[in-house]
């Protein structure tokens, strides 16, 4: 099963996003992948990636932070059923198995398709 991302706020500001490979960036630009309706969250906020056959939930220096179950997270690992809050927007994260991490982007081919 791949990460389901359900957006649980009573007036959803956000789909709810299966991903089937990470890493994943999520925020309000279009430079990321996943793009939420939310002018509190960053361009590109954070992102969801695999490391050690873990969700890790990695903050990208965003202005109003990320929380993972209420608390305030540069870093963390996830668990199927925490929640985590980018800008004003709540998501469920759920899972029973991790999709493989798909190749890593160098710096200089990020910067490309920029």
């Amino acid at each position: 099963m791949p990460v389901r991302l359900t957006c649980i706020d009573t007036v959803p500001s956000a789909s709810d996003a299966v991903l089937t490979e990470l890493p994943v960036t999520i925020g309000r630009g279009d430079e990321a992948d996943i793009c939420i309706r939310d002018t509190w969250s960053s361009r590109v906020h954070c992102r969801l990636s695999v490391r050690d056959q873990q969700l890790l939930l990695e903050d990208l220096e965003s202005s109003n932070g990320t929380l993972v179950n209420g608390t305030p997270t540069s870093e963390a690992r996830l668990q199927s059923g925490d929640q985590i809050t980018i800008g004003i927007t709540t998501f469920r994260v759920t899972y029973s198995r991790l999709p493989e991490p798909r190749a890593s982007i160098g710096a200089d081919e990020l910067l490309a398709q920029s």
